[in-house]
């Protein structure tokens, strides 16, 4: 499968997982916030998928897959270890369907790469199947580098870039500006709230200047 990275909204998008074992709880632990309409088809569940179920976060039902489960399915994510029932539920998908196959990945079209958040930060690491465990390697790796701080640090980036775009100043200077953000000294709270503030005074001086 060729793949490339992209980054999909899912909000109120329909959502089938078929299987509810452990491979579908971790799938669904990446969605029940994404606002999506989330249905799990199974005759059984991890306690997981019945305590999402119990929060109304998902639809299961408890059941074996019938064709027309996944007729208006925007994603399908097939997790059973049944390759008879795998196969079934990758036929029905919708031609336009984002298929994840999660023990034949070449029968999908999209996978589930190695993943963290740090507020708006998301960063993903994807081997193409090669090696999940690499993957995973990697995402730790880069988890500990990027640490909690950048939470915070990319709302200052964002809060910097609007007032920068504010300032009544040329687009090269606007430039200069984000990229001396970008130096770890930002990292620190303190100097966050002092540049926010010295950036509110250039909006309303060049604003003052133009007016």
């Amino acid at each position: 499968m060729t793949t490339i990275p992209i980054m999909i909204d899912i909000k109120n998008k329909e959502v089938v997982v078929i299987g509810g074992g452990h491979i579908a709880t971790r799938r669904l632990e990446r969605l029940v916030d994404q606002e999506a309409r989330l249905t799990v088809i199974s005759p059984t569940a991890t306690a997981e998928i019945s305590r999402w179920a119990d929060q109304e976060l998902v639809t299961w039902k408890p059941r074996n897959f019938e064709y027309q489960d996944v007729e208006k399915a925007f994603m399908l994510i097939v997790a059973t270890n049944d390759p008879v029932s795998n196969a079934a539920a990758r036929k029905a998908a919708p031609l336009n369907c984002l298929v994840n196959a999660v023990a034949e990945a070449e029968f999908g079209n999209i996978h589930f790469p190695a993943h963290f958040t740090r507020g708006k930060l998301s960063i993903a690491v994807s081997t193409n199947g090669a090696s999940p465990m690499l993957a995973k390697k990697i995402n730790q790796e880069l988890s500990n580098q990027f640490d909690d701080r950048y939470d915070q640090y990319l709302e200052f980036l964002f809060a910097a870039r609007l007032l920068v775009k504010k300032a009544r100043i040329s687009s090269p200077d606007k430039k200069a500006y984000l990229r001396t953000f970008l130096d770890e000294s930002f990292l620190q709270n303190a100097i966050q709230q002092q540049t926010l503030r010295e950036l509110q005074l250039l909006v309303d001086k060049t604003k003052q200047n133009i007016d």
